[in-house]
């Protein structure tokens, strides 16, 4: 009698201990998707548009880039560490010619006083010759992001570097969500805060 008693009293200790685990699972599993959820540590956007991936070396990474900076047709925001690539260079000067706002943050030791070769400071020179807002930004160790925004809407991510290693060389990722303004807006914050920790990069070669 003592031992089944004790073996009920366990189950029930169980049970309040499980109970209340799987009601928090629940609430936060329901928890309402049509907006973002912000806290110190992440947010949560809903799903939407649709979802496009290409990856490195020589299948098809860069060409995605280049693909969702020639869809913007009002504004483009991005961040940037290694930036040296002519092709996404070139199409962000066609986005200029045909009145897109560019604004581009930039690692200031990766392209600025480490850039032996000259090709970064070259190519954020041109996009400042053609009417972009180039600013280089130091206050991190390293400024590692890579992301475009496009017209509010579209997000590219990944490791890719705007580099012709990163599209011929390395290994790397590229992913593309389409037509997500509440995933464009989050980043968006992100981009408005890096951008006030920067400063104004002035045309050199």
């Amino acid at each position: 009698m003592h031992t089944s008693l004790s073996r009920i009293c366990l189950v029930a200790f169980a049970t309040l201990l499980i109970v209340p685990s799987a009601e928090a699972r629940k609430s936060k599993t329901t928890a309402p998707a049509s907006t973002a959820l912000h806290s110190s540590e992440s947010f949560s956007v809903p799903a939407a548009g649709n979802v496009e991936v290409a990856f490195s070396p020589n299948e098809g990474s860069e060409r995605l880039v280049i693909k969702v900076i020639d869809s913007a047709k009002t504004e483009l925001d991005l961040l940037t560490y290694s930036f040296t690539s002519a092709p996404v260079t070139q199409a962000l000067v066609r986005a200029r010619h045909r009145g897109v706002i560019v604004h581009l943050v930039a690692d200031q030791k990766e392209n600025i006083s480490a850039d032996r070769s000259g090709k970064a400071r070259a190519a954020l020179s041109a996009l400042t010759n053609a009417g972009a807002d180039v600013r280089t930004i130091r206050v991190y160790p390293i400024h590692h992001d890579k992301v475009v925004i496009a017209d509010h809407q579209t997000v590219e991510l990944g490791s890719f570097n705007y580099s012709d290693a990163a599209a011929h060389k390395n290994s790397e990722n590229v992913f593309v969500n389409w037509h997500n303004p509440k995933l464009a807006a989050v980043y968006f914050k992100h981009f408005e805060r890096n951008y006030a920790r920067s400063t104004k990069f002035s045309t050199r070669y």
